[in-house]
């Protein structure tokens, strides 16, 4: 690991964080977690803190990613796409408000040495229920 990159610090702590969440790195015996929640998403940045690195996916940009894992001797991570959805479950232009993200399949590898802030977003957004709206009579 490259010592002088505290991101690949920081993604190793959140790697860990995200496997307490959910449930695979500890056995409780009187605390039930959910195990729905298993991702800390987050956005990079590298130089230019007003622009989130972004990926596309199927046509849009996304700067939300999940971490799936880190090869600490090279600071490389792969990391799957998240897409922002709006109340009714469509994708939503990460410029604007968002309801939740979803998880897809798309990942995508890269340098960690690359960047410098790493923006942690509530594991809530994750895969959150969609909301009932109920027809008025």
């Amino acid at each position: 690991m490259n010592k002088n990159n505290s991101i690949c610090f920081e993604m190793k702590v959140l790697l860990k964080e995200q496997k307490i969440l959910s449930g695979r790195d500890m056995e409780f015996q009187f605390i039930c977690m959910s195990k729905e929640k298993d991702t800390i998403p987050f956005m990079l940045f590298q130089n230019d803190l007003n622009k989130p690195f972004m990926v596309n996916y199927k046509g849009m940009a996304t700067p939300y990613f999940r971490l799936e894992k880190i090869e600490e001797e090279i600071c490389c991570a792969v990391l799957s796409l998240l897409i922002a959805v709006d109340m009714d479950g469509s994708p939503v232009d990460p410029d604007d408000d968002f309801y939740a993200l979803r998880k897809t399949k798309s990942c995508v590898i890269v340098d960690l040495n690359c960047f410098c802030v790493i923006n942690p977003l509530d594991p809530e957004l994750v895969n959150r229920p969609l909301p009932v709206i109920e027809p008025k009579k």
